[in-house]
C-alpha cells in the first residue's frame, strides 16, 4: 500500500490534543542534553520546502504549529518540551548551547532526508481546489473557502506558518455586507473604493501575481491610515506599517516573516529597489550573493501582496506603475480621533470579512467560465471579474475602473517622462507619421531643446539609450495616442511613430492587433484592436 508521506503531517494535526506532560528525572534515564532534546523531537514531525528549507511540525498544547528548524521559534519550543518534560535534580531540565546547536543540525538532517515535501505558505494556502485562511487566533483555527462557500474549521489539513507580528481576523460570523465600510470610506469616489476592495480580495488569494497598491495624495488624505485598513482586512498584524527596505536583503527579511507588506512613508525608489518590488509582486526570484561568500547565492522566491504609500514620482518608474493600482486619495472631509477611527473600523470588520470570504468562493466558482481580460496582471484581473456577483457593484464595474485607473497612471507617466514628453512635442509638431533612424530622432530631439540649454539628468546620452527610454515609455505614450514601432535594418534601428487611436477603455477583451501600412515610408504600425469576446 502506498502511503502518502504528508499524511503524517495531516495525522499530527488531526490528533492534537492537550495532554498533561509526566516528567523524566534525566539522571534516572542515563540521557545526555543532546539526546534528550532528540528524544523531544520525536514529537515533531519533520519536512522540507521544494526550496529545500527544513522545517517541523510540532504540537503545542491543544494544536499544531509549524516552524523552521533553523528558526528561534523551533529553539525556544525545544527548549520548553524539554523542560516540561525532564528534570535534573528535582529542576526542569536545561541545555547548553553546544548541546541545541548539535540536537538541531541532527533534526535539520532529518528533515532533509525525510521525503515529505510542503509548500510553504503564510496565512493562506490551497490545497484540492480549496483555499484555507488562517484567521490568527490562538487555537490555530482556519476558513475553509470553495465553490459551494465558506466555513469555519478546527484547522487547516496543510502547513501555514504564522510570523511574528500575525494577529486575528475579525470573527466572520455576520451578515456579509460591504455597506458598512463604504459608509466608513465615503469620501472616497467609486473607482477607488472599488479598486480597493478588488485589490483586497486578490491579496486573499494564495497565488499571484497580486498587483502593487500605490496610494497616493496630499499631507491629510490618509494614506498611511488606509494603508492600516487594507492591512487589517487582508493581513492583520500587531504593530504598525514597515519603514521602507533599504536593499533586497532587507525585502526578503520581511517578505519571509509578512504575508502582506505595507511600507509607509516610502519617499524615494531606486531602480534596483523598483524591480526587486516588480519581482517580489509576480513571483520571481530575488537576491544575490550571500554574506561572507563569494560564491553562494542567497536567493528568495515568493509572491507577496505589496502596499506603498508616500511615492512622490512614479514617472520614472513604468514598470513599476504597469504593476500596480494607483490610488490619487482626497483630502479627508473632517477629522477624527484615532481612538474613534478604530473602534468604527473594528465596527465594520466582521461583516466586512464574511463579505470578502462570499466573494472568494463565488470567484473560486466562476472562475473557469469567466474569460481572462487583456490586461496587465490578468490572473488577478480575471479572478475579481469572475467574483463579481458577490462584490457591491454591477458587473463590469470592476475592469473599467481598472482600465480607467491605467489610463490615468499612464497619463502621468507621459507627463513625468522628459524622453515622453519630448516625444509628444516632436510628433505635435509632425502631426504624421515620422519614420528614420533612432540616432536621428536623438538629433532632432536635441536640437529642439537647444545647444545652450541644460540636458535633464536623465536625458538618453546616445541612441541605444534612446531606444531602451522609447520601449519603457510605450505604454504611456500608447494610452494618449502615439504608437512606436522599431525595426532593424543594414544602416541601424528604424523607430516609426505614429498617431494612434486611443484604446476603448469600455472594451476589456481584446482581439490580436491590426497591422496598417504607412504609404509614404513603407512602415508597419503596431494599431491594437478591441473588442468584446462572447
Amino acid at each position: 500500500m502506498t502511503i502518502d508521506p504528508a499524511a503524517e503531517i495531516r495525522a499530527l494535526i488531526d490528533g492534537a490534543e492537550l495532554v498533561a506532560p509526566k516528567t523524566v528525572e534525566l539522571d534516572d534515564v542515563g540521557l545526555t542534553q543532546r539526546e534528550a532534546l532528540l528524544r523531544v523531537c520525536d514529537d515533531a514531525v519533520v519536512w522540507h520546502s521544494a526550496e529545500g528549507e527544513p522545517f517541523a511540525t510540532v504540537p503545542v498544547g491543544d494544536h499544531t504549529e509549524h516552524l523552521p528548524i533553523v528558526s528561534k521559534a523551533f529553539k525556544n519550543w525545544m527548549l520548553h518540551r524539554l523542560a516540561s518534560l525532564f528534570t535534573r535534580g528535582g529542576r526542569p531540565a536545561s541545555a547548553n548551547e553546544n548541546a541545541v546547536r548539535e540536537a538541531r543540525a541532527a533534526v535539520e538532517a532529518q528533515a532533509m532526508v525525510a521525503g515529505i515535501v510542503q509548500q510553504v505558505s503564510l496565512r493562506v494556502a490551497t490545497d484540492q481546489g480549496a483555499i484555507y485562511l488562517d484567521l490568527g487566533t490562538s487555537d490555530w483555527s482556519a476558513v475553509r473557502i470553495e465553490a459551494g462557500g465558506w466555513r469555519k474549521i478546527g484547522r487547516a489539513p496543510v502547513p501555514i506558518l504564522r510570523g511574528k507580528r500575525a494577529s486575528a481576523f475579525a470573527d466572520p460570523n455576520a451578515a456579509a455586507d460591504f455597506g458598512p465600510l463604504r459608509r466608513l470610506l465615503s469620501h472616497l469616489d467609486n473607482d477607488t473604493f472599488i479598486l480597493l476592495i478588488a485589490w483586497c480580495v486578490g491579496a486573499l488569494l494564495p497565488d499571484g501575481p497580486h498587483p502593487i497598491l500605490v496610494l497616493g495624495g496630499e499631507q491629510g488624505a490618509g494614506k498611511s491610515t488606509l494603508a492600516r485598513l487594507v492591512q487589517r482586512m487582508t493581513d492583520p498584524i500587531n504593530g504598525d506599517l514597515l519603514q521602507p527596505p533599504r536593499d533586497d536583503r532587507d525585502l526578503i527579511a520581511c517578505a519571509k516573516t509578512n504575508r502582506v507588506l505595507a511600507f509607509d512613508n516610502l519617499s524615494n525608489l531606486s531602480t534596483d529597489l523598483a524591480d526587486s518590488l516588480c519581482r517580489l509582486a509576480t513571483g520571481s526570484e530575488i537576491g544575490g550573493r550571500a554574506l561572507f561568500s563569494d560564491h553562494d547565492l542567497a536567493t528568495f522566491s515568493a509572491c507577496r501582496p505589496l502596499v506603498i504609500n508616500g511615492i512622490p514620482e512614479l514617472a520614472a518608474r513604468g514598470d513599476l506603475a504597469d504593476r500596480s493600482i494607483v490610488l490619487r486619495l482626497p483630502l479627508l472631509p473632517g477629522r477624527m480621533t484615532e481612538r474613534d477611527w478604530r473602534a468604527a473600523v473594528e465596527a465594520t470588520m466582521p461583516s466586512c470579512m464574511a463579505a470578502l470570504l462570499d466573494a472568494l468562493s463565488c470567484g473560486l466558482d466562476r472562475l473557469d467560465e469567466t474569460p481572462t481580460p487583456d490586461v496587465r496582471m490578468a490572473d488577478f484581473a480575471r479572478f475579481v471579474v469572475a467574483a463579481e456577483p458577490a462584490l457591491p457593484w454591477a458587473p463590469g464595474a470592476f475592469l473599467d475602473a481598472f482600465l480607467r485607473a491605467r489610463q490615468q497612471a499612464n497619463v502621468t507617466l507621459a507627463d513625468g517622462d522628459v524622453v515622453a514628453a519630448a516625444v509628444r512635442e516632436f510628433l505635435d509638431d509632425h502631426a504624421r507619421v515620422w519614420c528614420g533612424l533612432t540616432s536621428e530622432l536623438l538629433k532632432l530631439l536635441n536640437a529642439r531643446l537647444g545647444p545652450n540649454t541644460p540636458r535633464p539628468k536623465d536625458w538618453p546620452g546616445n541612441a541605444r539609450w534612446l531606444s531602451d527610454r522609447l520601449w519603457r515609455a510605450a505604454p504611456a505614450l500608447r494610452s494618449l495616442g502615439i504608437g512606436i514601432e522599431e525595426r532593424r535594418t543594414s544602416r541601424g534601428t528604424m523607430v516609426t511613430l505614429s498617431p494612434n487611436p486611443l484604446p476603448d477603455t469600455s472594451a476589456p477583451f481584446a482581439s490580436e492587433p491590426c497591422v496598417a501600412a504607412d504609404s509614404a515610408n513603407g512602415a508597419s504600425v503596431a494599431i491594437p484592436s478591441l473588442a468584446k469576446v462572447g
